[in-house]
C-alpha cells in the first residue's frame, strides 16, 4: 500500500504547532521537512492513507485560525 502524499509551505515559527494539532488527531499523516524556501517558510511533505484526503483537507482548513499552511503540489 502508498502512502498519498500533499507538498504544504508554512512560516517557520508555526511548524511546531501545526505537528502539535496534527498529532491531536491521531494517525491521521505524519510530515517530513523538506527545508525552507528562499523566503524562510518552511516546507513540509505530508503523508496519509489512500482515501483520507477529503479528512486531511478538513484538517488543514480548520488549522486556518492558527496555522497558514498553503497547499503545494501534490
Amino acid at each position: 500500500m502508498h502512502s498519498e502524499m500533499l507538498y504544504l509551505r508554512l512560516p517557520r515559527a508555526q511548524v511546531a504547532l501545526f505537528r502539535f494539532l496534527l498529532e491531536a488527531h491521531d494517525g491521521l499523516a505524519l510530515f517530513t521537512s523538506l527545508g525552507a524556501d528562499v523566503a524562510g517558510r518552511e516546507v513540509l511533505c505530508l503523508r496519509f492513507a489512500p482515501g483520507s484526503r477529503p479528512e486531511v483537507q478538513r484538517f488543514l482548513k480548520a488549522t486556518g485560525p492558527h496555522c497558514t499552511p498553503e497547499s503545494l503540489l501534490g
